[in-house]
């Protein structure tokens, strides 16, 4: 698929991939202008900036929230000062290729939950940070073991309550940064009934229309 300008996702600080004349570097985003210029990173070679003139043709990809990014596009300025920098035309188009079977939604729904696996049902608490209809990604303050499964229990906006539903840990993952929900933990739906699985996709379709839309 090919987005439009304004819709190419950039950040400051994303770690790109940049291919000039048969070289390839990790560069990061500095700065942007939508419609009309990306500031990556001036790459090096060694202690030596490389050497890249105006209108030098080049390549750029990276990954984001799981869509492959990748376009073409042309060096406009490149400086090696104080502050070493390389300012590159912004691309007309830009080829994607999501890598998730299912697309996520970005979410902030609290969940209980307790092992299927433990004897004592000792439910625990988090937070959805995104969902799909093939399931789910959330925070939380105790470990769990990756071969555990899970039943969870949490309200759908518009939706109604999920009730302990079986789902299966596929990820786990720490993020250092957070000190009340360190853990953060991938799961996929396990036996779906066919009204929870109406209840997800309804509500999936709708933060998809909210998303095309650009609501929240």
């Amino acid at each position: 698929m090919a987005f439009k300008k304004e819709e190419i996702p950039l950040n400051l600080g994303q770690k790109v991939t940049l291919k000039v004349r048969n070289e390839v570097f990790n560069v990061q985003i500095r700065g942007f202008c939508r419609g009309q210029y990306i500031i990556l990173d001036l790459p090096k070679i060694g202690s030596d900036y490389f050497r890249i003139v105006p209108q030098t043709g080049l390549q750029i990809h990276y990954t984001k929230d799981g869509l492959f990014v990748n376009f073409k596009s042309a060096s406009i300025l490149s400086f090696a000062q104080a502050i070493s920098l390389l300012i590159i035309e912004y691309p007309r188009t830009v080829d994607t290729h999501n890598l998730r079977k299912f697309e996520r939604f970005k979410a902030n729904l609290p969940i209980s939950y307790f092992s299927e696996d433990e004897g004592q049902k000792k439910e625990d608490l988090g937070i959805i940070r995104d969902i799909s209809s093939g399931g789910i990604l959330f925070t939380h303050a105790r470990q769990i073991g990756k071969e555990n499964l899970l039943r969870l229990s949490f309200e759908v906006p518009k939706g109604g309550k999920i009730q302990q539903q079986l789902a299966e840990v596929r990820n786990i993952r720490k993020n250092p940064k957070s000190v009340t929900s360190p853990f953060v933990t991938g799961i996929k739906w396990r036996n779906l009934p066919s009204e929870v699985e109406s209840m997800i996709k309804t509500f999936v379709q709708m933060r998809s229309s909210d998303k095309r839309s650009g609501g929240r």
